[in-house]
């Protein structure tokens, strides 16, 4: 009989959403993290429910020709980098249709991922944790989240990151690792990078030899300073700049769009820009498009020269200020940016396109009934989340067919998925 600390030799038969092997034993299905599927293991059961249970890996006894050894293994950040890339890719491919399938009941096929091919070096933003010394140190949680380690370095995270989490390791500087709790790093393609205190005071030891530290960094655009407010987030609302601006540029097609510490933006640019790509070959010429969720509206700009008028609908006031201030840069006349919440506003809007790029809980019941009212030609939605993306394509089903299904392999060993689906109104609506 199974309890938590058994041990059993078992195969791995499958790996399920989370990229995690698949145990089948004594009517139990045990989920283990890190073990491949084919893989044979001694493993220990660490929780243990009715019908399933978790285990960690005390002995691989037969490996997968897809495993790899990584010495940043250890890192909860890489739950997949452990395995191939080649076998990421398939994984990714696989349990993104099998998921869609199963929720919706629909049959079609997944396109070949979208991909750089770039598996490593490739976040723009990077969150390191301060550690609980008295000297400034920088690490990440291990694979369990239990405890930090420290990083010098982290393999996806740019260069410039690297670079500068080394600078402030090697500094020495005596701090209260109780006020200041994480550094963010933002870089840009031009090799610059904006810099961010995490706090949760303004005044904390070590903070004057921090900025000593910083101000002959040529490359730093700015230096701010986060006040936490909510510990379900890393990010407060308030921040303040202590050298240079609260701002980067981050070039978008032939435009450059304006970031500040807390603007969320894709952290793979140039993978998500062959999602826009692809986006903009469906618009026809002089189309209208209402891009929903819009963050800093860089999808309404990256498709602003093909479409006659985009309408930007978006709730977080700093995030709309920034794409005003892209608009009136560059003086677009067709292109309204409305600071409200989609769901109150949506039916107020017409176009031939419209765009859902939502949050990882996907959307709201009462947006889906406002937009099955309108009857767009086409919805393009791009999701974080698999199964709330299965659940709305369901919902929109009545009156939108699947075109096509991209999976996007933005984030190269990680289990986290990415889709970008084509929606045609059926022609009988």
């Amino acid at each position: 009989m199974l309890t938590v600390g058994s041990k059993i030799k078992g195969l791995s038969v499958d790996l399920d959403y989370q990229g995690q092997g698949v145990i089948k034993h004594e009517g139990y299905v045990i989920f283990v993290k890190g073990l491949l599927d084919n893989e044979e293991a001694i493993v220990e059961i660490t929780k243990l429910r009715k019908k399933f249970g978790e285990a960690k890996i005390i002995e691989i006894t037969k490996r997968s020709p897809d495993r790899r050894d990584d010495p940043e293994s250890i890192f909860g950040s890489c739950d997949m980098i452990h395995m191939t890339e080649e076998k990421q890719l398939l994984w990714q491919k696989k349990i993104t249709e099998e998921t869609l399938k199963k929720i919706t009941g629909l049959d079609f096929k997944i396109k070949d991922i979208l991909t750089d091919n770039k598996p490593r070096n490739y976040r723009n933003k990077s969150v390191f944790h301060v550690m609980e010394n008295r000297v400034l140190t920088l690490g990440l949680y291990e694979k369990d989240f239990y405890k930090l380690i420290k990083a010098d370095s982290f393999s996806l995270a740019d260069q410039i990151t690297n670079d500068m989490i080394k600078v402030l390791n090697d500094s020495k500087i005596m701090i209260d690792p109780t006020i200041l709790r994480y550094v963010v790093c933002r870089t840009n393609p031009q090799g610059e990078i904006l810099l961010t205190l995490v706090v949760k005071s303004s005044d904390f030891t070590g903070l004057e030899s921090i900025i000593r530290l910083l101000k002959p960094i040529k490359n730093m655009v700015g230096l701010t300073l986060n006040i936490m407010d909510d510990q379900t987030s890393i990010l407060g609302k308030n921040s303040y700049t202590l050298l240079g601006e609260n701002r980067i540029k981050e070039p978008l097609g032939e435009i450059e769009i304006y970031l500040n510490d807390r603007s969320f933006y894709q952290i793979n640019p140039p993978v998500i820009e062959k999602a826009y790509q692809l986006m903009k070959s469906q618009i026809k010429k002089g189309q209208t498009v209402i891009d929903s969720y819009s963050g800093v509206g860089s999808i309404g700009f990256y498709l602003s020269d093909k479409a006659s008028h985009v309408t930007m609908i978006e709730s977080n006031p700093e995030a709309s200020e920034q794409a005003q201030m892209t608009k009136d840069k560059y003086g677009y006349q067709h292109i309204d940016v409305i600071l409200e919440r989609a769901e109150n506003v949506i039916q107020d809007y017409d176009a031939d396109i419209l765009i859902v790029d939502p949050p990882r809980n996907g959307l709201l019941p009462e947006f889906i009934d406002k937009i099955l009212l309108k009857k767009y030609q086409q919805i393009f939605y791009l999701s974080c989340d698999a199964k709330t993306l299965a659940r709305d394509l369901l919902s929109l089903h009545d009156i939108y067919d699947i075109q096509s299904i991209y999976s996007l392999k933005m984030f190269y060993q990680t289990s986290s998925l990415e889709t970008l689906v084509f929606l045609n109104k059926k022609a009988h609506n």
